[in-house]
């Protein structure tokens, strides 16, 4: 492996997926080399930004992993930025920080904080303390008495999931609640039985109220906030259409004026100690009017690029203050919206049905123009040829199916 030129620092992005295409592509526009990192080629192997770098797999040993990343780091030029593109990547890092902080930069406050967002029972409490709407929630754990789960008045109206959806086991190996539900993000129905389910796979769990009202209440705030609570630049996005259903990524998401969520995120954050990007998801509830909390991921996601075409490059602003650049502006889109093309792909392909679908064949058009848009907006932007690569496309099918077969 060869060293990267003195001067500018790398990036590191670990592991390979859809998120990481956005990352090296946001990044290697502005001239920044970007390693990505995994066990196995992925969408942004195919990518001109990116250079594909084989790793062990931090799910299987995470300290064989962590060292070869120390390895690595220190054949470059300059202290690598390292970006993780899912929950166990963040989980891992904030792990090995000790090791690897020696020859790398963490755009992101670290140690320590990074759990505390990513486990919804500390997640929720933080929030309680900052003054921030969360759902009615209750705790549990193998071998908790279920009388508190038996009192709740409406089972159905409660839904069930781990505190954590990355767990680490005593042997190394990353455990994932993916693999236990064909890939949705929590479970409906009883309430016990989901419970029992999820702390006999291992991993604590979380019961909270099923907030009420239509999917396209879901909102979100994607932020960067510095270490004195100052927020640098942020937007907001709706999600319509998600797959998997129910819990499942977002398929079209459309930037909104804030609705009133930018300041509780904030303080949010602010009472976590936490200073880095972030997408801070909100529902609004019904029966009151609140935007109540639902879910935060401190890191680089599917479509944090909506927020350079809203004036402020997310990923890009990371890096730089990592670096100690200065942050930079990006021209504004009218109306900006993003269409997963592999989220399109995966949900025509494996789960639309005319009939059960409320907007039948025109989400199905919806779906596959914005989807087309999309690959045509970043290749004007990017200049990328990844889309045009069959391979790429089978990488992004992959992709889609991955990780749903994590053990």
């Amino acid at each position: 492996m060869s060293a990267a030129p003195t001067g500018r620092a790398p990036a590191f992005i670990f592991p390979d997926n859809p998120a990481a295409l956005a990352t090296a592509r946001e990044l290697g526009a502005s001239g920044i080399r970007c390693l990505v990192l995994g066990h196995r080629p992925g969408p942004a192997s195919h990518s001109r930004h990116a250079e594909f770098l084989p790793a062990p797999d931090f799910y299987k040993d995470a300290p064989r992993w962590a060292e070869f990343i120390y390895r690595v780091a220190g054949a470059q030029g300059a202290s690598p930025v390292l970006f993780p593109t899912e929950d166990a990547a963040l989980l891992v890092a904030d792990a090995h920080h000790a090791r690897l902080s020696e020859r790398l930069v963490y755009p992101y406050k670290a140690p320590g904080v990074v759990p505390k967002i990513l486990d919804k029972r500390r997640l929720y409490q933080a929030a309680v303390r900052a003054g921030v709407a969360t759902p009615t929630f209750h705790s549990f754990e193998k071998g908790d008495d279920p009388a508190p789960l038996e009192a709740l008045t409406d089972l159905d109206g409660w839904i069930t999931k781990p505190a954590c959806r990355y767990w680490p086991g005593d042997d190394g190996h990353m455990r994932t609640f993916l693999s236990l539900t064909g890939g949705s993000k929590a479970m409906t129905g009883s309430a016990i039985d989901a419970a029992h389910r999820i702390a006999d796979a291992g991993f604590p769990v979380v019961v909270q109220e099923n907030i009420p009202g239509p999917f396209e209440e879901l909102v979100s705030v994607g932020l960067q906030i510095d270490d004195d609570g100052e927020v640098l630049g942020s937007f907001c996005a709706r999600k319509r259409c998600e797959y998997p259903v129910p819990f499942g990524d977002g398929l079209i998401v459309e930037t909104i004026a804030d609705p009133g969520i930018v300041e509780p995120a904030v303080a949010l954050l602010r009472e976590l100690g936490y200073a880095g990007i972030c997408d801070v998801e909100f529902k609004r509830d019904a029966r009151d009017g609140q935007f109540k909390i639902l879910d935060a991921n401190p890191r680089v996601w599917l479509w944090h690029g909506l927020a350079a075409r809203n004036g402020f490059p997310l990923a890009l602003n990371a890096y730089l203050r990592a670096t100690e650049e200065p942050n930079v502006r990006s021209a504004k889109e009218i109306a900006p919206r993003w269409v997963s093309p592999r989220g399109a792909l995966a949900y025509l392909a494996l789960a639309f049905r005319p009939g059960s679908n409320g907007f039948g064949l025109t989400l199905a058009a919806e779906l596959l123009g914005g989807a087309t848009a999309t690959v045509l907006s970043d290749w004007r932007r990017f200049r990328d040829p990844a889309p045009a690569r069959p391979s790429a496309w089978m990488e992004f099918l992959r992709a889609a199916g991955h990780r749903l077969r994590r053990d």
